[in-house]
């Protein structure tokens, strides 16, 4: 009724009442990442938010490397392979930081096009802000990832939470 699309079965609804009713958090392993990740705790315990936290194996930059010859086949698993291990490390470290603050958090890790894949899963999972590590400009052009990450800034239907990491010895 007017106009709200009905949800799907991979669609959780949101708790009511609740502005931040569900928080994504983007884990890439970064350290403005890392700093998303403790930003994101405290922002779900601060809000009474659930939190996801995503870990996305970017398979659309390992093929256009394969394409290029950069990588053969056999690299490009085994590259995959230690990403996705790599992945389920932070993923328990967001547990972790989640845990010591006594909030649960549900991870999530998926092989895609990085951008498409986390706006694939704020939409699924009805959540209210994605949040994610920053990004430095002067980088941009040269960094596949930091376009990712503006891609997702530019096209997500909610809030995006871009945080940077905290300067040291400035």
């Amino acid at each position: 009724m007017f106009g709200r699309k009905s949800k799907s079965n991979t669609e959780k609804e949101q708790p009511a009442g609740n502005l931040l009713g569900r928080i994504l958090l983007v884990v890439d392993g970064s350290e403005p990442s890392i700093a998303a990740a403790h930003f994101a705790v405290q922002l779900a315990v601060q809000a009474g938010a659930e939190l996801v936290a995503v870990y996305v194996v970017d398979t659309a930059t390992m093929d256009y490397l394969l394409q290029m010859h950069i990588f053969i086949d056999e690299e490009r698993r085994e590259f995959e392979n230690d990403l996705e291990r790599t992945g389920g490390r932070y993923l328990d470290y967001v547990s972790a930081v989640a845990a010591k603050q006594q909030i649960e958090v549900e991870t999530v890790q998926l092989r895609g096009p990085f951008h498409q894949t986390i706006l694939k899963v704020a939409r699924q999972r009805n959540v209210n802000a994605i949040v994610l590590g920053g990004w430095r400009r002067t980088v941009t052009r040269k960094d596949a990832t930091s376009v990712e990450r503006q891609l997702v800034l530019d096209e997500a239907d909610c809030p995006v939470i871009v945080v940077k990491a905290e300067a040291r010895n400035k």
